[in-house]
């Protein structure tokens, strides 16, 4: 068994798992597009993640395409290119080279790669700001309840716990709406 899956870079359709099928394949049972594929050593190896790059030790082991004095631990997903333990990287089980990482996040392609999220429950807290005025605050009350309600859902912070926060923020303005229009409705009774 096979610790990598290898893929026709054609059709991506997955490929025989040992090393004796994939080198005796000639084409893509998918897309019937021509193969030539040499299993290197490493290829039934599960790499070992956080260890350092090891150096070549002998003849007729495959050298990292950015590394050339580097032991190739496994192949790139996406395009086929051998990769040393410091070049492969893994994300949401897919082993990846930084150029095609640095090109699937150019084209949006790689969801599992988050670069920063919205912390909504912040977004409540400064629409909260607003209640500084007393026009605005069902303005601002009205408003937190759609933002926390469409956000609830989306992936939160990863320090905070966003939708607590959201719900607090969300109650203040509520509050404090209420609060002003109980006093505004007591004035108003007071002046009759």
């Amino acid at each position: 068994m096979s610790a990598i899956t290898s893929r026709c870079p054609s059709c991506r359709r997955p490929l025989p798992e040992s090393a004796q099928d994939l080198a005796a394949l000639q084409a893509c049972p998918g897309c019937a597009r021509p193969l030539e594929i040499q299993p290197f050593p490493g290829l039934t190896r599960i790499p070992a993640a956080g260890r350092p790059a090891e150096s070549i030790t002998g003849e007729g082991e495959a050298a990292c395409f950015f590394h050339a004095t580097k032991k190739a631990v496994v192949p790139c997903d996406d395009c086929g290119r051998f990769l040393c333990a410091l070049c492969d990287i893994e994300l949401d089980g897919r082993h990846l080279c930084p150029s095609c990482l640095q090109a699937g996040q150019a084209r949006g392609e790689l969801p599992g790669l988050e670069r920063s999220r919205t912390r909504w429950d912040l977004v409540v807290w400064f629409v909260n700001l607003g209640l500084l005025t007393c026009i605005g605050a069902p303005i601002i009350a009205i408003l937190n309840i759609v933002i926390t309600s469409l956000c609830w859902n989306k992936p939160g912070s990863r320090t905070a716990n966003h939708r607590t926060s959201m719900l607090l923020g969300t109650l203040v303005s509520v509050g404090i709406t209420v609060i002003l229009a109980i006093a505004v409705a007591f004035a108003l009774s007071k002046e009759d």
